[in-house]
C-alpha cells in the first residue's frame, strides 16, 4: 500500500475517534468495552426560578464486555444552579453485560437565576488503568421566568388645569401588571420644560402600585405628547418600556378687568371721608367666584371689599370708605383675588389718589367770602345811594309844594 494512502487512512481513523468522544488510546485498546450516559429526564420539565428539580442520568452498556471502574461526575455547573447531591458517583463494575444504572441528581435554581438555557457539563470515565475511556456530556436545563409589566395606571397634575407659567406637580401612578417583581424601576420623562425628569421607584411587586413624582415649570402653552420611559429588571434581565402621556397648557388665566374707578369726593381734602369704588368686570366665558378686592392704603378705614360671584359679561362694585387724614399724592396697590374652574388666581394693579391740604381750601374759602363781601358791599352801596337819591327828590318835591301853599295865603 502506498505510504500516502496509509497516512490518509490513519488521519481519517483518528478524526473518527475524536468525533466519537473516545480517547485514541482507549479506542485502540478497549476492544468491545463500551459505556454511554443518557440524560433521561429533567423533572419538572419546566424549571422556574428558585425552584427544585431533578436530573436523571442513565448509564447504558453499549458493548459486549462488562465495563469496570466507572466514574460519573458533574464537572461544571452554572452559578445560578445548586446541586444538592455529591458531584461524583463511583461504580466498581456492572453486574451483567446488559445492565443499566440510573443516577438522579437533586438540584435547585437560585432566587436570582436568569431565565434561559443553562448547560451542565458532565464526564464519564470507565476501564482499567491500562485502557481508560473518557467521555463528556452536556445536560441542558431551561430555566423559565416571568415577565414584569410596569405601566402607567393614572396621571394626576396639580393644578388640574395648567396655565402657561404654572409650576406643576405631576404624579404618575405605576402599576405592575406582570407576574414577576419589577426591580430597579426608574421612570423618565422626555419633556422640554424646566424641572425634574426622572423618578426612582425601586422594586415593584406583581400587582403593586407606586407613584413617580415630578415637578416642572409650564413655560409655554400648547398640547404636548410627553414620552414616559420606564427602565426596570425582571426575570429576563434589564427591560425598557415606553409610553406617552398628554399634557395641555392653557395660554391665559383669569378674565377679570377693572371697568372703572370712582373717588368721592373727586379731589378730597385732608380730613375728608373718602368713598372709593372700583367696578370689576368679568369679560370671560366662565363664572368667577370668591372675588375680593384689597386696597393697600395708609389711611384709617376699610381696606377690603368682597364682591362674590360674577357671571360672564357681568360687573360689580368693590367699595371702601376711609378718612384721608394726611395730604399728599398716593399710588395705592390693589390686589384682586378670585377663583374659577382653574383654581385660585390674583390680579394686581394701582390707583393714584391726591389728597389736598386743608389750608389751601381755607384760602379759597376766604377768597370766595371776600368776593361775596365785595359784591355785598357794592349792592349795599348801590342800595344806600338809591335811597339817598330818592330822599333828595322827595324833599325837592315836598319843597315845591310848600311854596305853592305860601303863595296862596
Amino acid at each position: 500500500m502506498n505510504h500516502d494512502v496509509k497516512l490518509t487512512y490513519l488521519v481519517l481513523f483518528v478524526f473518527t475517534i475524536l468525533l466519537t468522544g473516545i480517547s485514541p488510546v482507549a479506542a485502540v485498546s478497549a476492544g468491545d468495552e463500551c459505556l454511554t450516559a443518557v440524560v433521561e429526564d429533567i423533572s419538572p420539565s419546566s424549571v422556574g426560578i428558585n425552584e427544585e428539580f431533578t436530573v436523571g442520568i442513565g448509564l447504558e452498556n453499549c458493548g459486549t464486555r462488562v465495563p469496570e471502574n466507572i466514574t460519573f461526575e458533574i464537572i461544571r455547573i452554572p452559578p445560578d444552579i445548586i446541586v444538592t447531591e455529591d458531584l461524583v458517583a463511583y461504580i466498581p463494575k456492572f453486574v451483567y453485560r446488559d445492565s443499566e444504572r440510573q443516577l438522579r441528581y437533586h438540584m435547585r435554581t437560585t432566587p436570582d437565576a436568569n431565565p434561559g438555557p443553562h448547560i451542565i457539563k458532565m464526564k464519564l470515565t470507565y476501564g482499567n488503568e491500562d485502557v481508560q475511556v473518557v467521555k463528556y456530556y452536556d445536560a441542558e436545563v431551561i430555566v423559565t421566568g416571568e415577565h414584569a409589566e410596569p405601566r402607567i395606571s393614572s396621571v394626576k397634575t396639580n393644578p388640574a388645569y395648567i396655565y402657561e407659567g404654572d409650576t406643576v406637580d405631576l404624579d404618575l401612578e405605576i402599576g405592575n401588571f406582570g407576574e414577576a417583581i419589577a426591580k430597579s424601576v426608574v421612570v423618565n420623562l422626555d419633556h422640554d420644560f424646566k424641572g425634574i425628569t426622572n423618578s426612582t421607584i425601586g422594586s415593584l411587586a406583581a400587582g403593586g402600585n407606586q407613584t413617580a413624582l415630578f415637578k416642572f415649570k409650564a413655560n409655554r402653552s400648547g398640547t404636548f405628547e410627553i414620552p414616559v420611559i420606564i427602565d426596570y429588571e425582571d426575570d429576563y434581565g434589564k427591560q425598557t418600556d415606553e409610553y406617552d402621556i398628554r399634557i395641555t397648557v392653557l395660554d391665559r388665566k383669569g378674565n377679570l378687568n377693572v371697568a372703572s374707578v370712582k373717588v368721592d369726593p373727586v379731589l378730597p381734602y385732608e380730613g375728608d371721608t373718602v368713598e372709593l369704588t372700583m367696578r370689576i368686570e368679568n369679560s370671560g366665558d366662565n363664572t368667577i367666584n370668591s372675588i375680593r378686592v384689597y386696597y393697600d392704603h395708609p389711611f384709617k378705614g376699610l381696606k377690603e371689599s368682597f364682591i362674590g360671584t360674577l357671571d360672564p359679561n357681568e360687573d360689580g362694585p368693590a367699595v371702601i370708605t376711609f378718612v384721608a387724614d394726611e395730604a399728599g399724592e398716593y399710588e395705592l396697590p390693589v390686589t384682586i383675588t378670585y377663583s374659577d374652574d382653574f383654581g385660585e388666581e390674583q390680579i394686581r394693579t394701582n390707583i393714584n389718589l391726591i389728597v389736598m391740604e386743608k389750608n389751601s381750601g381755607a384760602g379759597t374759602v376766604m377768597i370766595v367770602l371776600l368776593i361775596l363781601a365785595v359784591i355785598g358791599g357794592l349792592i349795599y352801596y348801590n342800595y344806600r345811594t338809591t335811597r339817598s337819591k330818592d330822599a333828595v327828590i322827595r324833599q325837592l318835591m315836598e319843597g315845591n309844594g310848600n311854596s305853592d301853599s305860601n303863595k296862596k295865603e
